[in-house]
């Protein structure tokens, strides 16, 4: 791991470091300029139209032409799932059958679940619940869209569907609890997949939605009464060999480690 001296003083390292933190712009970018050059040949593409695997070693069963789009697709794979994660947990929450799909009027919903010993914190967490639901099928749609434009195949939602243990009227704490560790999770995929991309408008494009998993993390933290982070967890990779202080930097999961650890909920 480098000192963090040498990537301060190191302009090539440097640059490898911000890309990681995903300092390389925070402005979210029109899908026309997303789509460009995610199936070029940019040394790593299989030089034609056909789906295949492209980097099982780092991505395993992740398909793309290119490393962009097997990122694209390894990020699509991650919204999937935690766009399902949030419709179910919305679904016990609201007191709805758990296979019932997002409804379209968000108004719709109200809390009919026990609130787990939340207090005063109750009415945000569950307006947070409610939001972050559309916030995901958000993500997962752009990224499909991305993919589909630019001439590649989108990662399917598992076609068994995602098995989060969730039950109809589950307390709202309980369903925080555990959407909070999907959402540490997605936070350390962004942060880990950046390297591998080699389009600067889709590292700003993945910064967008990284600072976004990582401001539900924190909101969801604030609603459970705990600290807003970033703090390590097992298997955490770092940025730097030493840091400040525990929460100075995020840390990060390669692809392998996310891919692991979410393919234990898919049915």
């Amino acid at each position: 791991m480098l000192d963090f001296d040498q990537i301060v003083t190191n302009p090539v390292l440097r640059r490898t470091f911000l890309s990681r933190v995903g300092m390389l712009g925070a402005g979210a970018m029109v899908l026309g300029s997303v789509t460009t050059g995610c199936g070029s040949d940019d040394g790593d593409s299989a030089g034609d139209n056909s789906s295949q695997y492209f980097d099982p070693t780092n991505f395993p069963g992740v398909q793309g032409r290119s490393a962009n789009e097997v990122v694209l697709n390894y990020a699509l794979t991650l919204e999937h799932l935690e766009a399902d994660l949030y419709r179910q947990a919305l679904n016990a929450a609201s007191g709805r059958e758990l296979t019932a799909p997002l409804d379209t009027n968000v108004s719709s919903y109200a809390l009919a679940s026990a609130d787990g010993g939340l207090g005063t914190r109750t009415d945000a967490g569950y307006a947070y619940l409610v939001q972050y639901a559309y916030v995901e099928a958000q993500h997962a749609n752009f990224l499909q869209t991305a993919v589909a434009n630019s001439g590649g195949t989108p990662v399917a939602a598992n076609a068994n569907g995602y098995n989060f243990g969730f039950t109809k009227g589950q307390d709202l704490r309980s369903l925080l609890t555990t959407i909070r560790t999907f959402e540490e999770t997605g936070v350390r995929a962004y942060l880990g997949a950046v390297p591998y991309l080699t389009d600067f408008a889709l590292i700003q494009v993945a910064a967008t939605i990284y600072s976004t998993e990582a401001r539900h993390s924190a909101a969801i933290n604030y609603v459970l009464g705990l600290d807003a982070g970033p703090a390590p967890v097992a298997g955490d990779q770092q940025v730097t060999a030493s840091y400040p202080s525990a929460n100075t930097f995020e840390y990060f999961k390669t692809p392998t480690q996310v891919l692991n650890a979410v393919l234990t909920y898919f049915r």
